[in-house]
């Protein structure tokens, strides 16, 4: 189990706050977000480490203001250097892990139990933005938004479809990043 709570706001961009014990997260999600940059990013005591990898380390000051810290930005590189390249990435390289897992008897790198509690989370997340309330896990099972009848239900609807294409003859579409495509 874990016990962490979320607040969520906004409308087209949600920004989510998740209280831990010892820690606090913050996850930004948008719907209108140009360009469609995917990140994440980890601001940590002494670095912000992010994915795509890029580090960018600093010390405060006699005066507050921030120095940067080339001997960590270089020790966090050659950690993260020295980890070796994944043979596939995305979903073909975790269809590539459980297929490992099972061949060598060992737990995949992601558990269904990891699935299950990210679901969670982008369910409080949902949940919180749109009742305007503080989420606590474990959801229960009489949550509303613990089924997708109740998700359905609870949730506000944003958009409503206007028209349709019926002719993509002269029209190309376009999904996630591949604009070129």
């Amino acid at each position: 189990m874990f016990h962490v709570e979320v607040n969520s706001f906004g409308r087209r961009r949600c920004h989510s706050v998740f209280r831990y014990p010892h820690a606090l997260a913050q996850v930004t999600a948008s719907v209108v977000h140009h360009g469609e940059r995917q990140q994440l990013v980890f601001q940590c005591e002494k670095a912000r480490i992010s994915a795509p990898f890029s580090v960018d380390a600093a010390v405060s000051k006699s005066n507050g203001f921030p120095e940067k810290n080339e001997a960590l930005e270089k020790a966090i590189t050659a950690c993260y250097d020295g980890y070796e390249e994944v043979p596939y990435t995305a979903h073909v390289g975790q269809i590539h892990d459980v297929l490992q897992a099972i061949a060598q008897g060992v737990a995949p790198a992601v558990t269904g139990e990891d699935g299950r509690r990210t679901i969670e989370l982008i369910t409080g997340i949902y949940e919180s933005g749109s009742l305007g309330k503080t989420v606590r896990f474990p959801l229960q099972r009489d949550d509303p938004f613990y089924t997708v009848q109740g998700i359905m239900a609870a949730a506000p609807h944003y958009y409503q479809k206007q028209t349709s294409v019926t002719n993509f003859a002269n029209e190309e579409i376009t999904t996630g990043s591949d604009y070129g495509k």
